[in-house]
C-alpha cells in the first residue's frame, strides 16, 4: 500500500538566538553583544536578557563571571496521511502541555574561575513536574581552558564529540530533529573526561565515557564508551568564510552501553561545515557496524542553507540511511507517526527531505 504524508512543523523556544522557524531569547549565554556601537545605549531586550549574568568582573583574580542558563523549546507538529491524521498530540502525555510538545525544559549556570576554569551545568526540568520538578541531570562539568589548543573537562557531558549535527547545540541545530543515523548512533548524557583544541589549522577532540546513562553520575554498570576526532580548518584556501572537515570515531565496548553504543561497535562520522554570506552548508556521512544481529547500518545527510532576510533563514535536508535486516527504526518525532507506519517502524532503506 502506498503511504502519503504530510507534516507542518511549528518550533518555538527560550534560547539565545533565531535559527530555523525557531523563535529564541538568551539564555544566560552570550548575553551581551560582542561590541558595541560607540555611545549606544542597550536595548530593553539588552538588558532584560542581561539580568541573566548575576556577577561578572574582570578584575576579580578568583571568579569573573557567574550567569543563569535555560532553554525552553516547544513543537507542534500536524500531518495527514491516506491512512489517518498525526500529530504531537499522538506523543507521550508525559511530555505535551495539551497539543505542544516540550521538546526541551533545562535550567542551569555556567561560571568563570580563576581565569583558567569553566564550571556549569543543567538540570532537564520534568514538562508537567510529574513526578517532580527535576527530571536529570543533563550536563554538570568542569573545565581547564589555558588556551585554545588545550582544554580538557571531566564530569556529565552530551557525548557529542561524534558527528557535525550531535556537536551543534540544539540552540544552533537548523532543523527541528537531528539526521535518523545522527540519533541512532548517540550515545546520550555520560559521565567522563575530555580534551579538545585547535593547533593552527589542526582540530582534535576526545572523550572516554562510562557507557550508563544516568539520571545523575555513572554508576559504572557498563562498559566504556570511546569518542576521537581529527579536523583541518580549509578557511584560508578555500574562499569561504568558513570550512571545516572532520572525520570522528567512535568505539562501544559493551552492549550494555546506553544509546547507540549499545547496537553498535564501531562507528564513524565523515563531516563538513560550509559558509560563506548568506550560504550555509552542512555535509555528514555516517556509518555503523552492529552488534550480534543488529546490521551495520550507513548513510548522509546533506543540510544547505541561506538567509534570504537577516534573521529569516530557509533550510532544507535531504537523508539517506541504509541498513539490512530491518535494521533502521524511524524515528518517534515525526516520522513514526502516521498510522501505518506506528507497526511498520523497521525499514531497510530511508530516504527523507526536510525543508524547515
Amino acid at each position: 500500500m502506498k503511504l502519503k504524508t504530510s507534516l507542518f512543523l511549528l518550533t518555538a523556544g527560550l534560547l539565545s538566538s533565531a535559527h530555523a522557524g525557531e523563535v529564541m531569547v538568551a539564555s544566560g549565554k552570550g548575553v551581551e553583544p560582542a561590541v558595541q556601537p560607540a555611545g549606544s545605549e542597550k536595548s530593553i531586550y539588552d538588558k532584560i536578557w542581561g539580568l541573566a549574568t548575576l556577577y561578572k568582573s574582570d578584575d576579580n583574580p578568583v571568579l569573573q563571571e557567574f550567569a543563569l542558563q535555560g532553554r525552553l523549546q516547544l513543537q507542534w507538529a500536524d500531518g495527514s496521511s491516506d491512512q489517518g491524521d498525526y500529530g504531537t498530540a499522538d506523543r507521550p502525555d508525559e511530555v505535551l502541555w495539551g497539543d505542544l510538545e516540550v521538546r526541551r525544559w533545562r535550567l542551569g549556570f555556567k561560571s568563570k574561575w580563576f581565569r583558567q576554569f569553566k564550571l556549569e551545568g543543567q538540570i532537564d526540568v520534568s514538562p508537567n513536574w510529574d513526578p517532580e520538578f527535576y527530571g536529570k541531570i543533563y550536563d554538570l562539568n568542569l573545565t581547564w581552558t589555558p588556551s585554545e589548543a588545550f582544554n580538557i573537562g571531566i564530569g556529565k557531558y552530551k557525548a557529542n564529540f561524534f558527528s557535525v549535527e550531535q556537536a551543534t547545540s540544539s540552540k544552533e541545530i537548523l532543523t527541528f530533529e537531528r539526521a535518523l543515523l545522527s540519533n541512532t548512533l548517540f550515545t546520550g548524557e555520560l559521565t567522563g573526561a575530555r580534551v579538545n583544541g585547535k593547533i593552527d589549522n589542526l582540530i582534535y577532540t576526545a572523550g572516554v565515557y562510562a557507557g550508563d546513562d544516568q539520571r545523575e553520575f555513572t554508576e559504572f554498570d557498563a562498559g566504556v564508551v570511546y569518542q576521537a576526532g581529527i579536523g583541518y580548518d580549509l578557511t584560508s584556501v578555500t574562499g569561504f568564510d568558513k570550512t571545516i572537515v572532520k572525520f570522528d570515531y567512535q568505539y562501544s565496548d559493551d552492549a550494555a552501553n546506553a544509546g547507540g553504543g549499545a547496537n553498535y561497535e564501531h562507528a564513524f562520522s565523515f563531516n563538513s561545515t560550509w559558509e560563506k554570506g548568506r550560504f550555509g552548508l552542512f555535509t555528514d556521512v555516517l556509518g555503523g557496524t552492529g552488534r550480534g544481529s543488529v546490521s551495520d547500518v550507513w548513510g548522509f545527510h546533506v543540510i544547505p542553507s541561506y538567509f534570504i532576510a537577516d534573521g529569516l533563514q530557509l533550510v532544507a535536508r535531504y537523508q539517506y540511511a541504509s541498513g539490512d535486516n530491518d535494521g533502521l527504526r524511524l524515528q518517534s518525532r515525526y516520522e513514526r507517526l502516521p498510522p501505518i507506519l506506528q507497526t511498520v517502524a523497521a525499514v531497510t532503506n530511508i530516504r527523507l527531505f526536510t525543508l524547515a
